[in-house]
């Protein structure tokens, strides 16, 4: 059809000649949708606040010769008060840029749609410590992308590790009892977090409360995972200061 009415998120934009802009709108029911905001960049555009990073709005686009043109947005959300804290807009981002890479154009993702919608709203909105949420965010979306690391089993010889007194964790699958070997040490606590995670629904993820301990440990685990199984991630997680996560309070 010539015509159609998606709820998207921006994810990113590219200025495109002298007016217009390029928008990547992720959306749960066409994946990842480029179109072209014409005019846009201009002061009186009324696409202009449409055209931002991180807005979510239903875009009425016009298809054709296998390109999308935004015709008109109704805001939905824009998620402004990601601008007003470092720490929340950094996370965000993070998410955002993840979300963009493993969205693919033309395949329904409503899981990883209703992740991301989920998260901003409580780094935006909610109260829970703005790295807290990132790391259930990263294992929910390798979950949802289809990398979830071994937590319960050993993913070399199956065995079930909860019991064991050492565990480690490998980037090329997840948790590893001692005896297979390969990682370094993670504790129990840690996989147990991540384990914890993945029961909640998206709205709940806001739950998620980790000692500043737990939050550095699992935030180095995951990152590294995440740069080690996802090509895209290294890009996404290059503002990421392990260092400075464990002092953050929100």
């Amino acid at each position: 059809m010539p015509h159609v009415t998606l709820c998207g998120i921006v994810s990113r934009y590219v200025n495109y000649r002298e007016s217009d802009r390029i928008i990547s709108l992720l959306t749960a029911e066409l994946g990842r949708v480029d179109a072209k905001a014409r005019g846009c960049q201009r002061v009186t555009s009324p696409l202009l606040p449409a055209a931002q990073p991180f807005v979510y709005g239903r875009y009425e686009l016009f298809y054709s010769r296998d390109k999308y043109t935004v015709n008109q947005c109704e805001l939905l959300e824009t998620f402004f008060p990601l601008r007003e804290d470092y720490a929340r807009y950094e996370a965000a981002s993070i998410a955002l840029q993840l979300s963009h890479y493993a969205m693919q154009e033309n395949q329904t993702n409503e899981a990883l749609f209703s992740l991301l919608y989920h998260a901003l709203t409580f780094w935006s909105y909610g109260e829970s410590n703005s790295y807290d949420l990132l790391c259930c965010f990263f294992i929910r979306y390798l979950n949802v992308c289809g990398f979830r690391p071994a937590i319960t089993h050993c993913m070399q010889c199956g065995r079930d590790i909860r019991g064991d007194s050492r565990v480690l964790f490998s980037l090329f699958g997840g948790a590893v009892c001692a005896d297979c070997g390969g990682g370094r040490e993670i504790s129990k606590t840690a996989l147990e977090a991540l384990r914890r995670m993945l029961l909640l629904s998206d709205n709940e993820i806001d739950r998620v409360r980790l000692s500043a301990r737990l939050r550095r440990e699992l935030a180095l685990c995951l990152s590294d995972y995440l740069r080690h199984t996802m090509d895209h991630a290294s890009r996404a997680l290059n503002s990421l200061n392990i260092a400075t996560i464990s002092d953050a309070q929100m």
